[in-house]
């Protein structure tokens, strides 16, 4: 009887971790990401970050007070910015406009145009456009 149990208990935890690690794997990957912003003194701040294949991304970023970077020196840039927000395909848009305002020091009352579109390669997408 014990060992039936301790059997039965064994598969439960062996399934439960392997379903663990199988909805560990389905989180979505960013395939494109691009944040426009305008505030009322027309500064302008202009991110994109684009997989195009395997090893190439695209990737600008251009804000005020820095030298626009291109390419890879944008990527380091942009790719911890990413990881900061913690970008999920079913999120919260004015937690996340609020989150994106501070890790950039913008005040949300200079802004005239805040646009935000992330796609992930499941199809699924975040859209803020206000």
């Amino acid at each position: 009887m014990k060992k039936t149990a301790l059997v039965i208990f064994t598969l439960f935890v062996l399934s439960f971790m392997t379903a663990q690690s199988v909805y560990a794997t389905t989180i979505p990957t960013i395939i494109d990401f691009e944040i426009e912003i305008e505030l009322k003194d027309n500064t302008k701040y202009d991110i994109e970050y684009e997989v195009k294949a395997v090893d190439k991304i695209e990737a600008k970023y251009s804000v005020p007070g820095s030298v626009t970077a291109h390419g890879k020196n944008a990527v380091a840039i942009i790719e911890p910015l990413m990881k900061e927000l913690e970008l999920k395909p079913k999120m919260d848009q004015e937690n996340l406009k609020q989150k994106i305002l501070e890790i950039l020091s913008i005040n949300k009352t200079d802004v005239e145009d805040f646009e935000l579109e992330v796609k992930f390669d499941n199809g699924e997408k975040i859209k803020i456009d206000n």
